[in-house]
């Protein structure tokens, strides 16, 4: 059960954190989130990552340390993008759109994860293209982040041909019936979370998920612990379709968070290469994902 007290607390103390470390675009996003501030400084913040190309900095994901624009990172701004409610109109969104069509690769529709150039910068293993064996290992990208950005797409479908929309949809539902890595899954998640996506694209991908997927997500706060599929990373709030089914594995990790919240307000990546810049951006991801998540969910 959920103590009142430390459900009232984990705010206070992530504002502790995002006062004095966080990065500035997480503070300024939970200062809007948090502290009815003005939506300006956050749009101005994505604005200020976006690349003259219309894509978004590698570097978005801390573990690879670019500034070249990748599909990766342009995945999770528009994902921030779709958050705070931007239309279609904006040029932030626009742009961004313009970058996917433009770098899409038209013989595979796919979208080449993080570009070759990101292996000059720092990075981290999991990164690392220099037996150029990157793709292989991401299966090509068929799922992520297609997957992801298909979800945008759908959300922004009147800057997409209806045709290549089509295409890309039906492309992603034939590898889903397969698939099984944990980041293909959870882009799948994100596709199946969009509002825009239609019913006759939803239901085989919620049939998929409740016959495959499901089963492989921890219930349990032991089967929780290390880098693993956790349900906040499948329902991060209760409108998504899979958010009844995942309920109860859902309340396990809320009261992990609130337990595992450091006293500085921050929770740590359960992984670590070594950058310390990396770690402390990732502290401040986490924590505004996890106070996110912890809000919609009624806490």
């Amino acid at each position: 059960m959920i103590k009142y007290s430390m459900a009232i607390r984990y705010l206070q103390n992530a504002w502790q954190h995002f006062s004095g470390h966080a990065r500035p675009y997480e503070k300024v996003a939970f200062q809007h989130a948090f502290q009815h501030a003005s939506i300006l400084p956050v749009v101005e913040a994505l604005q200020n990552m976006q690349n003259e190309d219309g894509g978004f900095a590698a570097l978005f994901e801390p573990d690879n340390r670019s500034t070249v624009s990748s599909a990766l990172a342009t995945s999770i701004a528009l994902r921030e993008a779709r958050r705070l409610g931007m239309s279609v109109t904006e040029p932030v969104v626009q742009f961004a759109v313009n970058y996917l069509l433009e770098t899409l690769d038209p013989e595979t529709l796919t979208w080449r994860i993080i570009p070759e150039e990101a292996q000059q910068d720092p990075h981290a293993p999991w990164w690392d293209n220099e037996d150029g064996t990157l793709l292989n290992r991401f299966s090509g990208c068929v799922l992520n982040p297609r997957a992801d950005l298909l979800g945008s797409l759908w959300a922004y479908q009147e800057l997409v041909p209806e045709d290549l929309l089509v295409q890309l949809t039906d492309a992603v539902l034939q590898e889903a019936t397969t698939a099984h890595e944990m980041h293909d899954l959870i882009c799948l998640a994100q596709l199946l979370g969009t509002e825009e996506l239609p019913d006759v694209y939803r239901d085989p991908l919620l049939e998929v998920f409740r016959e495959r997927v499901l089963p492989l997500i921890p219930e349990t706060r032991e089967t929780m612990q290390g880098y693993v599929l956790l349900p906040l990373q499948i329902a991060p709030a209760p409108e998504h379709p899979l958010a009844f089914d995942l309920e109860a594995a859902v309340q396990v990790q809320l009261e992990l968070l609130l337990e595992t919240q450091k006293p500085q307000g921050h929770w740590e990546p359960s992984w670590s290469w070594g950058n310390t810049e990396a770690d402390q951006e990732w502290r401040s991801i986490l924590t505004f994902q996890n106070v996110l998540a912890l809000q919609a969910w009624g806490l």
